[in-house]
């Protein structure tokens, strides 16, 4: 597969043709997360559950993590059963039954999936893509827009960057842009960071001078921003994302508890082992 990246990568950047395979990393989890499973098998509490939000320990990292590579602050964080889990928790904590939600094409399939199980095929609303891979943002302001005094609101919006499956990756400016639309209108835009490690042009970065925060995120908030180490650490076996929500606006704040309610509803609280295996990984850094 590496062969045939390198063999056509010039086709993808030039003349815009796309590479839809499977996005599964090569490599192993860090040498810390296997040590942190040989050692979570000494742990008495092992077999327990924990809280719904995850374990402590792994939350404080999250939060420092966060901060520093993510400028997210002041957050609330859900660990969940890989990403996918968490883009579950948004749907069933944010769409009612009558509401609509927007992807963009060529979308991650797996959250049509969860749309349409949980809302029905009609609640899905697939928005165009412009040659370059960004989201059309004239379409979008014209159909939320539209939406706005309809019955059946738009209330969701998911954006994947870099993407999946097309691997682009959007500029810092151009996702403030979709921030400020969503917020125009009172939509949640759910921010799926799934390949954080993988923006390589650096698109989304602030011109700072401070290198720190590689990755930098919105904490507006109506925004909810999911996370994985399925990719960058290579942990998709043991199935650990988490999705981090502002702890500053009561709609946000009121999120987070209803969102506590589905967490504990589907897999009550993500597997131990896999959270402490985590906490291992994230001793490796972001240079992993």
């Amino acid at each position: 597969m590496k062969q045939i990246i390198s063999k056509h990568s010039s086709k993808w950047t030039q003349t815009q043709i796309y590479s839809l395979a499977q996005g599964v990393v090569y490599w192993k989890p860090p040498p810390s997360a296997y040590t942190a499973l040989a050692s979570s098998l000494q742990n008495e509490e092992l077999h327990t559950y924990c809280p719904d939000e995850g374990l402590p320990s792994l939350l404080s990292e999250l939060q420092t993590k966060l901060s520093n590579e993510n400028n997210l602050r002041n957050v609330n964080v859900v660990v969940t059963s890989g990403a996918n889990q968490a883009y579950v928790n948004c749907v069933s904590t944010l769409l009612s039954p009558s509401d609509k939600a927007i992807v963009f094409a060529p979308y991650y399939f797996n959250h049509v999936m969860a749309i349409q199980m949980m809302r029905g095929d009609d609640a899905c609303i697939v928005g165009p893509t412009l040659i370059g891979g960004q989201p059309d943002l004239n379409w979008l302001e014209d159909t939320l827009s539209s939406s706005s005094s309809s019955s059946n609101k738009i209330q969701m919006v998911t954006l994947v960057n870099p993407g999946n499956p097309t691997g682009v990756s959007l500029s810092h400016d151009y996702l403030q842009q979709i921030v400020s639309l969503t917020k125009k209108y009172g939509v949640w835009l759910i921010m799926d960071n799934t390949y954080e490690h993988f923006d390589h042009a650096q698109a989304n970065s602030i011109p700072s001078g401070d290198d720190t925060n590689v990755f930098p995120c919105f904490n507006d908030d109506h925004v909810m921003n999911i996370f994985s180490f399925s990719k960058g650490y290579a942990m998709a076996g043991f199935r650990v994302g988490y999705v981090a929500i502002s702890n500053v606006g009561e709609e946000a704040k009121e999120a987070y508890r209803q969102m506590l309610k589905v967490q504990d509803t589907i897999p009550i609280c993500t597997s131990r082992v896999s959270q402490l295996v985590a906490l291992g990984a994230l001793e490796a850094g972001r240079q992993w």
